[in-house]
């Protein structure tokens, strides 16, 4: 274990979340240390992994020395062990970027809760979840020093269903990552995909709610709006058979995975960008569409309205109000276009730069606390 340069803040961040699969935690996380490191010159990191293999997905930058703890995030032996795994590092500062941190950890400490979403939604998820948070993520919230979240519905949410103090959460949003942009003039449509298409992006899960996004397709194909051609449905993050409605045909095309410039390129050319979800901690899909300059239509729930603010069309999460939605877009060109022109500066409202800026902030104010 390599020791820690001596500077002026030395910060303990929990990346044992990493495994190559870049999920919204972990991209956040990367991100997010990233944009400290590009603002912070004294800083120090620890970066907790899993293994030291997976040191190569750290920024490359001496300010941070991989540190392996071989710990499995939500494990017992986490909650166990890693309080005296902290006490033997000192850090001035501790941070968990995801909602796992030692409960039993009486230090300078801070933690992300992306959303509550199996709170808010327990039926979806079942008691084992609704426990953890009762056992790990309210104890430890009560120790903090202080609460980041992504938006202000998912601050309400923290103070609605686990009772943090207000004085405690800060709220730090996402940004999309440098590749989600719009296309550069001359670019080419990624390779495979129709010349006209409406396009999802999320999971499986039940609150991302594809499968009405899917419904409504299907009551558009069957009553087309104004005698508009439709064009087929591609919905990234979900291979066939992983759900009910995952069905690929000539009008539904599935794909698993994209890269980042692969899905910059499916937002940039497609006819509208659709986020269908019940629930969203901050909604990152509907911001990286709005980056790329796609006509985005989502839902009216959550923190959806916070990170689309004026630059797409909201709408009801039920089938027939995402049909009425996909219709009014693929009928009204002025109004596609409004959209694709607004949304690149709505979507520059978010930085990874100033959320740097406030956690960096937050640090220091929680390490003086424990000076």
């Amino acid at each position: 274990m390599a020791p820690l340069e001596d500077r002026a803040l030395k910060l303990i961040y929990d990346l044992r979340l990493l495994t190559g699969q870049m999920h919204g935690m972990a991209r956040y996380a990367l991100e997010l240390l990233q944009a400290m490191l590009d603002q912070e010159p004294e800083l120090a990191v620890g970066a907790l992994v899993r293994k030291p293999e997976h040191a190569r997905f750290l920024p490359a930058d001496k300010r941070v020395v991989a540190i392996a703890a071989n710990l499995a995030p939500y494990g017992i032996s986490s909650q166990m062990n890693m309080p005296s795994l902290l006490g033997g590092l000192k850090p001035e500062i501790y941070h968990c970027p995801f909602y796992a941190p030692p409960a039993r950890y009486n230090g300078p400490m801070v933690f992300t809760v992306h959303d509550l979403i199996h709170l808010r939604f327990p039926k979806d998820h079942g008691l084992r979840y609704r426990l953890f948070y009762l056992w790990v993520v309210a104890p430890a919230a009560k120790r903090a020093g202080a609460v980041f979240t992504p938006s202000q519905h998912s601050k309400q949410d923290l103070i609605d269903l686990m009772g943090v103090p207000e004085g405690k959460i800060v709220v730090t949003p996402n940004a999309a990552g440098e590749a989600f942009k719009p296309p550069a003039k001359g670019a080419a449509p990624l390779a495979g995909l129709p010349p006209r298409y409406v396009l999802g992006v999320g999971n499986p899960k039940p609150h991302k709610n594809l499968g009405a996004l899917v419904q409504a397709h299907q009551q558009l194909l069957r009553n087309p709006p104004g005698g508009v051609e439709v064009p087929p449905l591609v919905v990234v993050g979900v291979g066939p058979g992983q759900a009910d409605w995952a069905k690929p045909s000539g009008e539904l095309i599935l794909l698993p995975s994209l890269s980042d410039e692969e899905l910059a390129a499916a937002y940039g050319f497609a006819r509208v960008v659709a986020v269908p979800s019940r629930y969203e901690g901050f909604g990152l899909p509907a911001l990286e569409a709005l980056a790329c300059g796609a006509p985005v239509l989502a839902t009216n729930r959550a923190s959806l309205p916070e990170v689309v603010g004026e630059a797409g069309l909201l709408c009801e999460p039920d089938a027939e109000s995402l049909a009425e939605g996909l219709g009014r877009l693929l009928a009204d060109s002025a109004l596609a276009q409004r959209l694709r022109q607004a949304g690149p500066g709505q979507a520059a409202k978010f930085s990874w730069a100033r959320t740097a800026k406030t956690t960096l902030a937050t640090y220091r104010q929680v390490a003086a606390r424990w000076r």
